[in-house]
């Protein structure tokens, strides 16, 4: 089995599924039938691979209907298209009609007039077989045809290197640098000089040149030419091919040789993980199947992976998550997956209850920035960089939330969790505007909770910590704060007494520092100190400055003087 020995990112999901249990099956739409069933016929199925033509011939060959000189080219053995669908054929075989005595279990295949015969993924020669009835339906799975293995491949100019272009930009340019000077092409380098498949996967790929074989320390940025996005790809010697997968955000080094990966969020409980894989190709592999072949950390959340045989790209497979138990154990536990497309890395989070698919670019745990815009500025956008890019790009996250914490407006930004324990340089700035005002914020050593910050037009503050302000009008001979809630901030029955005064505005308040619970949220009760009295005051966040005016029976928040 080929290794995947890199860091995998995140890939855009192309189906979601409602669920993975064995009475929740999936159901891709190339395979929905497409024809009526009839009583005395077989009825095939055929998704076709990516690139059939339409208008070509299809015909299905096999000692019953003598072989492919009888076959090709015969009415009564080619495939008609399905209506409603471009990925199927449909053929009704009737077994009066066989020769020979002979069946489909004695094996049969499928060839295209304009790209013959049907191979495997590894051009092998392919041979199905199945024991069906007539009143049937069954859908069958081409990989390749003939002609896509035999296609001459251009030759290249030196090394090259390869991507997977998952970028969405609509060019995509290679520049390369070295000692502060160009060695590809001036910005924005060199242009893609072609596509190639190989094992099933296009990549546009770059010629480097062969007066660069061997070069050392050459700095790579994918970049959208004109576009102006752009990124730091790695650091290489020119001495191989290189392949790598690229997003609008950043890139992997991939082996083209390996399969995908499938990766679990494993919080099922039960001790022990394994994977069975059924189907096309199988992976050969006894119950209870594979075994993880590691760990890796994506956005925050550690995954347990599995690595695939790469006979299984592109088949359709089912999968069968298991707690690892042998033969026919009443303890085992599992869950089914059936008939997933295997054209891609897959994503799964178990639990107890349930098996979904999920996205690793928004699974996992995220954080946010909260901001007292105090600035003035028409716009505010937040760009970070270091060990993240907050935004993707110059001037950074555009978008906020709007809220209110203790009366007090936040414009909050909310990173993704490929941000979480990241380390980041933050700049405040005005979104662009016509005078492209900006400043320096704070660096973060690790996004590993919510940050508040109070900024002007050239300033920025962390708020860290909590202060009640409260404008005691009880009459009361004693005042203590009670709280209860995510924490209980003020200690035991009946609470914290007044920290101190303090004149704020030509106001006296007795404040009260509830630092060390900041972030919490607490209901708070005031009373006169064990005295009898009390009263239920607000439900609050301890954030920043907190001002409150009592008397001895009701408590009003007051905006920040």
């Amino acid at each position: 089995m080929k290794k995947i020995i890199y860091w995998l990112f995140m890939l855009p999901l192309l189906a979601l599924l409602n669920g993975c249990d064995d009475n929740d099956m999936i159901t891709f739409d190339d395979e929905l039938p497409q024809f009526e069933i009839k009583a005395n016929a077989i009825l095939l199925e055929v998704i076709m691979p990516k690139g059939s033509a339409a208008d070509d011939e299809y015909y299905i060959v096999g000692d019953f209907n003598g072989g492919a000189e009888a076959a090709v080219g015969n009415l009564e053995w080619q495939l008609e298209k399905a209506t409603d669908s471009d990925s199927k054929w449909g053929i009704y075989l009737i077994p009066s009609t066989f020769k020979n005595g002979k069946t489909l279990a004695d094996g049969f295949y499928f060839v295209s007039a304009a790209k013959g015969e049907e191979r495997s993924v590894k051009n092998e020669a392919v041979v199905h077989t199945l024991d069906v009835s007539v009143g049937t339906r069954t859908n069958v799975w081409v990989d390749r045809w003939k002609a896509y293995f035999d296609t001459e491949e251009e030759g290249h100019d030196g090394f090259v290197v390869y991507v997977q272009d998952k970028s969405g930009w609509d060019n995509l340019y290679l520049y390369g640098w070295a000692n502060d000077a160009p060695v590809t092409d001036a910005w924005p380098g060199f242009k893609v000089k072609g596509t190639e498949v190989i094992n099933g996967v296009t990549y546009k790929y770059f010629d480097m040149g062969k007066s660069l074989d061997g070069f050392e320390g050459l700095n790579l940025i994918f970049n959208n030419g004109d576009g102006g996005a752009q990124f730091n790809g790695p650091v290489v010697t020119l001495n191989k091919d290189f392949y790598f997968r690229i997003t609008d955000k950043g890139f992997e080094e991939i082996d083209p040789e390996a399969s995908y990966c499938i990766y679990v969020d494993d919080q099922s409980g039960w001790g022990d993980l394994a994977l069975y894989i059924s189907g096309a190709g199988d992976n050969n592999e006894d119950w209870p199947g594979l075994q993880p072949a590691g760990t890796k950390e994506i956005n925050g959340v550690t995954y347990q992976y599995f690595e695939t045989d790469i006979e299984l790209m592109n088949q359709s497979i089912n999968l069968v998550f298991n707690n690892n138990m042998q033969g026919d154990d009443p303890g085992i536990k599992q869950f089914y997956v059936k008939s997933i497309a295997f054209s891609r890395d897959f994503y799964f989070s178990i639990t107890p209850d349930e098996c979904k698919e999920i996205d690793p670019e928004t699974h996992g745990t995220s954080y946010s920035i909260y901001v007292e815009d105090n600035t003035g500025w028409s716009g505010l956008a937040l760009y970070g960089y270091g060990g993240v890019e907050l935004g993707g790009g110059w001037p950074g996250i555009k978008e906020y939330e709007a809220k209110e914490i203790n009366g007090m407006a936040y414009k909050c930004f909310h990173l993704s969790p490929a941000a979480t324990n990241k380390s980041v340089n933050l700049i405040f700035n005005n979104n662009n505007g016509g005078d492209n005002k900006q400043f320096d914020g704070p660096y973060i050593e690790s996004i590993n909770r919510d940050f508040y910050f109070r900024i002007t037009d050239g300033s920025c503050e962390e708020i860290n910590g909590c202060t009640v302000y409260v404008q005691d009008n009880s009459g009361w001979d004693g005042l203590a704060i009670y709280s209860w809630g995510d924490v209980e901030a003020c200690g035991g029955w009946p609470g914290m007494q007044p920290t101190g005064t303090k004149e704020i505005g030509g106001m006296v308040y007795k404040y009260f520092d509830l630092s060390a619970s900041f972030g919490k949220n607490v209901n708070l009760i005031f009373n006169n100190n064990n005295g009898g009295v009390q009263f239920d005051g607000p439900y609050v966040s301890l954030i920043g400055d907190l001002y409150l005016s009592i008397t001895g029976t009701s408590c009003e928040v007051l905006p920040k003087p």
